[in-house]
This record gives structure tokens, C-alpha cells and sequence, in this order.
């Protein structure tokens, strides 16, 4: 994987990230727990970007 293509995945996963933070900060605010899938898939996404630097 080239340098362009590390970027834009890095990219792209904080995008993912970022949604993730909204889905589970609009669950919150409904009275909804946090879900425990959603740490396994932070966890995912925070492990993917450190393998890109």
C-alpha cells in the first residue's frame, strides 16, 4: 500500500470514527445504553489507524 492510499484510508476510518461518536451520542440522548458492539468497533477502527503510521 502506497502513501496516497494509507492517507485515505486513515481518512476514511476517522470518518467512520466520527459517525460512530454521533450514532452512539444520538442513542444517548433517546435513553439508550452505550452498546457494546460499538467499543469493538472503536477498538477496530483505533487499531487499523495506529497500523497505517
Amino acid at each position: 500500500m502506497n502513501e496516497d492510499m494509507k492517507i485515505g484510508t486513515k481518512i476514511a476510518l476517522e470518518g467512520v470514527k466520527e459517525e460512530l461518536i454521533k450514532v452512539r451520542a444520538e442513542l444517548k440522548r433517546k435513553g439508550y445504553d452505550n452498546r457494546r458492539g460499538f467499543t469493538t468497533i472503536e477498538a477496530y477502527i483505533d487499531d487499523s489507524i495506529k497500523e497505517l503510521k
